[in-house]
């Protein structure tokens, strides 16, 4: 079921243009901080500085965001798959094919500027829910999505109950029952759709599993 919510006031300075340098690594393909394994090894990616990560108070908020970033050479767009833990604010830590494309890579680090766009995907959402989830305790990540996913909620004898966001880019929430759950995710620009995910097991899982979503945010 797809109902699109009246936008409430987008989280400020969400499109804003960040200035700062990026650096590059191999690393961030798997195993990174915000858990969105498995990512293709051509992909354009970066780490995210710890204060844009945690944008406006949010864990992980701008995970899975796509950035348009500029360089000395030029622009490219790549996703958000890790943290960069000692980065400056506005710092990105690019995998080295986004880094040739706006840089010289003898340089090792450049000036930069970038900002969120509307990530190049098509399709809804997927949830991931990770391992151990249960009725009584359940950790679920929103993939796939437009923009990035500030808030998710859900729906409990009539009352929307938050989830809190953690540092690996799940939702977290306990007493959450057997029964399909009807969410309400809100993304950065204060947008808000309403989705229903398949009923958590009665018991813990032991591996994490993906679950197809069935709308995304408007563009």
């Amino acid at each position: 079921m797809f109902v699109l919510y009246p936008a409430v006031q987008a989280f400020a300075a969400w499109n804003d243009v960040r200035t700062s340098y990026a650096t590059y690594t191999g690393s961030g393909y798997s195993g990174g901080a915000v858990l969105l394994d498995p990512i293709n090894p051509n992909m354009e990616i970066t780490a995210l500085n710890p204060t844009d990560m945690n944008y406006n108070g949010v864990k992980a908020a701008l995970a899975g965001a796509y950035l348009e970033v500029t360089g000395p050479k030029g622009k490219t767009v790549v996703y958000v798959t890790d943290l960069y833990p000692e980065g400056a604010p506005g710092a990105l830590d690019l995998s080295p094919n986004a880094f040739a494309k706006i840089g010289e890579m003898s340089a090792g680090k450049i000036n930069i500027s970038w900002k969120v766009v509307k990530a190049p995907i098509t399709g809804n959402f997927s949830y991931r829910v990770k391992e151990g989830s249960s009725q009584w305790w359940a950790a679920i990540q929103v993939r796939n999505h437009f923009y990035p996913v500030m808030k998710m909620e859900y729906k409990k004898a009539g009352a929307w109950i938050n989830l809190e966001k953690m540092d690996y880019n799940h939702f977290l929430g306990t007493n959450m029952g057997t029964s399909p759950l009807q969410v309400r995710i809100t993304d950065i620009r204060g947008q808000a759709v309403l989705d229903t995910i398949p009923a958590l097991p009665a018991n813990g899982t032991s591996g994490a599993y993906i679950v197809p979503g069935n709308v995304q945010f408007p563009s």
